[in-house]
């Protein structure tokens, strides 16, 4: 195999390990990234931030298109090394371009693209927003056509997908929220306690925050001041 041959097989490779790291790092900032924030974001004007809403708004269809198109990236990077080593290895080929892809894949493809959207997540988000919507509209059909399949085949075993909705509610996942920064550091104890006073105001009456007559004490508003304190 003459070396620009060589070469245009490594780049090839290359350049789909890069796209693989794109797909997978941005699913993981994509599905981690804060909805709250990315909201009020978007409500000050941010582009960016409307597109990752947008994306988030139908998650299942965004990992479907994710996942497509990393698994078809990763697939094909691997056929490609796997030539590129029959050259030399003849039937060895094959062995080695697994144990090689793995490792390469694993490595630049999955774990540290993920690191880094974890490490960075809204900035992450923001930055692959709107090539990812290019990507989920791209892949949009084939995605459908795969959802369709997966719900069939969920459906023969008794899974319906009505069953497949927040079962969270708001009050309970804001409370874990808190509790979770508040464990970490993030929330003082007094502002946990008062954020939760806030979410269980609905079911306080006015008894509950009245003091009693008996605890009560009473000064003459006529005494003067010193008298008073």
């Amino acid at each position: 195999m003459a070396v620009s041959s060589i070469v245009f097989w490594i780049g090839s490779i290359v350049i789909l390990l890069a796209v693989s790291a794109f797909f997978a790092g941005s699913e993981t900032a994509l599905t981690a990234v804060s909805r709250g924030k990315m909201l009020q974001m978007e409500r000050d004007g941010s582009r960016r931030a409307a597109d990752v809403n947008a994306l988030v708004g139908d998650r299942e269809r965004l990992i479907g298109a994710l996942l497509l198109g990393n698994t078809f990236v990763n697939i094909l990077a691997s056929s490609l090394a796997t030539v590129l080593l029959t050259a030399t290895l003849g039937q060895r080929a094959v062995a080695a371009a697994t144990a090689i892809m793995t490792v390469v894949i694993l490595v630049f493809g999955e774990v540290l693209p993920k690191t880094l959207a974890i490490a960075r997540t809204d900035r992450f988000a923001l930055a692959v927003a709107w090539p990812v919507r290019m990507a989920v509209a791209i892949l949009g059909p084939i995605v459908s056509a795969v959802q369709i399949v997966v719900w069939k085949v969920l459906g023969l075993i008794g899974v319906d997908q009505e069953e497949f909705g927040p079962v969270q509610p708001a009050h309970d996942e804001i409370r874990g929220t808190v509790e979770l920064h508040h464990r970490e550091g993030g929330v003082e104890r007094e502002h946990r306690d008062m954020i939760g006073g806030i979410l269980d105001l609905r079911e306080l009456t006015v008894g509950d925050v009245m003091i009693h007559r008996k605890s009560i004490v009473t000064a003459d508003a006529d005494l003067p001041p010193r008298a008073l304190l």
